[in-house]
C-alpha cells in the first residue's frame, strides 16, 4: 500500500510568532462605565463650586476689611470734627467779631456810597485858578442825598457824558480881571471831577493900589467822578484819602 505524504507547512516566521492581534473589547458593564463618568463629572462640578465659594470668601473677606478701613476713616473724621469745634468754640467771639466787622463794612458802603475827598477836590478848585492870579476867598458845597433825591444841580445841566452831577460847589474869589475870570472857567471845564462852571455874578471894585480887582462867584458840578472813600472805591484821581 502506497502512502502519500502531504508537504509540511513551511515554518512560520519570528514576526509572525510574536504578532499580537489589533483586536480589543471592553468587558466592563456598561452600568460600571456610566458610573465613572458620573463620578468624574461629580468631581468636576464639586472642584467647580469650591473654586467659586472661595473666589466669594476672598471678595467677602475683602468687603469686610474694607468697611473697616472706611469705619475706622469715619471715626478719625468724628474725632478731627470734635476736636475742631471744640476749638472753634474757643474762638467763638472772634469769628463773631469778624462777622460783624463783615457787616459793618457793607453798611459803611452803603452808607458812604456818595463819599468823596473834599481835601483833594477843594485843593483842584484852588490849584487851577493859582496860574490866573484867581484866588479862591470860600467854597461850598452838597452832594446828592442816599435816598435816591439828586441834589438840585446848580445850572441844572447834565455833567460829563450825560451823567448826573454828584453834588455842586458854590464858589467865591477874586481875578485881576474878567479876561482872567473866563480863563478860570475854561480851566475848571477841562477838569474830570468837575464840570460846568457858571458864573453867576462878576463886580469890580477899586482896591487901594488905585488898580481894579474882579470879585466873582460861580456854581461848579461836582462829577461822579470825584466819588471816592475808604469804604467805596478807592481815591486815585483825587490822591486817595
Amino acid at each position: 500500500m502506497a502512502t502519500a505524504l502531504l508537504p509540511i507547512d513551511p515554518a512560520a516566521s519570528p514576526w509572525q510568532v510574536n504578532r499580537i492581534l489589533a483586536i480589543s473589547a471592553s468587558l466592563l458593564p456598561e452600568e460600571t462605565i456610566a458610573g465613572r463618568r458620573a463620578r468624574r463629572a461629580r468631581a468636576w462640578v464639586a472642584l467647580a463650586i469650591a473654586l467659586v465659594a472661595g473666589l466669594c470668601a476672598a471678595w467677602f473677606v475683602m468687603a469686610v476689611h474694607d468697611k473697616q478701613a472706611a469705619q475706622n476713616d469715619l471715626e478719625s473724621a468724628e474725632i478731627t470734627i470734635a476736636d475742631l469745634q471744640r476749638e472753634q468754640r474757643e474762638y467763638a467771639e472772634t469769628v463773631q467779631m469778624q462777622s460783624e466787622i463783615k457787616t459793618l463794612s457793607t453798611q459803611l458802603k452803603t452808607v458812604m456810597a456818595n463819599d468823596l475827598d473834599w481835601n483833594a477836590l477843594l485843593d483842584t478848585v484852588r490849584a487851577t485858578g493859582e496860574p490866573l492870579a484867581v484866588k479862591i476867598d470860600s467854597i461850598s458845597g452838597k452832594v446828592n442825598g442816599l435816598d435816591g433825591q439828586a441834589a438840585a444841580s446848580a445850572n441844572a445841566l447834565p455833567g460829563q457824558n450825560g451823567a448826573a452831577p454828584a453834588g455842586s460847589l458854590i464858589v467865591t474869589g477874586s481875578a485881576p480881571d474878567k479876561t482872567a475870570v473866563a480863563a478860570y472857567v475854561e480851566a475848571l471845564a477841562l477838569e474830570k471831577t468837575v464840570a460846568n462852571p457858571y458864573v453867576t455874578n462878576v463886580t469890580t471894585n477899586k482896591d487901594g493900589g488905585g488898580g481894579k480887582a474882579v470879585a466873582f462867584s460861580m456854581n461848579v458840578d461836582i462829577t461822579p467822578k470825584a466819588l471816592c472813600g475808604r469804604f467805596t472805591v478807592e481815591c486815585k484821581l483825587l490822591g486817595g484819602n
